[in-house]
């Protein structure tokens, strides 16, 4: 017994390593319309950032604001897949990218399971920030009926947010997820799932 204990208390230490200084946020309703009010609207990830996830620009530095402030707000299209792919098909080989995965399905009955990772690579070590945000889009309205983000000021390759969300409409759905980093030059990433239905 004291050994699954001690086994345990190491499992534990070990994820709280991995988790170091991530902030998470699960959208809250105004967060929400916020998103939804502002989709393809023509401003700045910083922008987007000010108004929608205020939470995770606390202690950045202005040099990466202003990266920040050069890069136009890359919207999903309103069928998944269309347009996704971002400008970075001719890398730099000495240049740092990140890479986004999006996750999404029904879960049981009541629940659809939904979420981003965002991996960087390319940099001799690990990014100071970074940043990622899925988003659950209704097919039929094309309205973000969920999101949620998490970032870290902590020098972590990867960040991932992920979340429940219960008791949806019934109807057809399919996750986006978005990351970045934003120095030492800003670089992003999106991915869709496909679609799923709910139940």
């Amino acid at each position: 017994m004291l050994i699954l204990l001690f086994a345990s208390a190491l499992i534990s230490v070990a994820s709280a390593e991995d988790e170091k200084g991530v902030i998470r946020s699960d959208a809250t309703a105004e967060q929400l319309s916020l998103i939804n009010d502002l989709y393809g609207k023509d401003i700045t990830v910083l922008e987007y950032m000010e108004k929608v996830h205020p939470e995770h620009l606390v202690g950045i530095p202005d040099s990466y604001k202003e990266n920040m402030a050069a890069h136009k707000m890359t919207w999903w299209a309103m069928e998944p897949g269309q347009n996704n792919d971002t400008n970075d098909d001719q890398l730099a080989p000495d240049r740092a990218t990140v890479s986004v995965s999006a996750t999404g399905y029904k879960f049981d009955w009541r629940t659809i399971r939904f979420g981003g990772t965002c991996t960087a690579s390319g940099l001799e070590g690990p990014p100071w920030y970074i940043y990622v945000e899925a988003f659950l889009i209704n097919r039929g309205t094309g309205q973000t009926v969920d999101s949620t983000s998490a970032s870290s000021q902590q020098g972590v390759w990867s960040v991932t947010a992920s979340k429940d969300k219960l008791y949806p409409a019934n109807g057809q759905y399919y996750v986006h997820a978005w990351g970045y980093i934003p120095t030492p030059y800003y670089a992003e990433d999106y991915d869709d799932t496909s679609v799923f239905s709910f139940p």
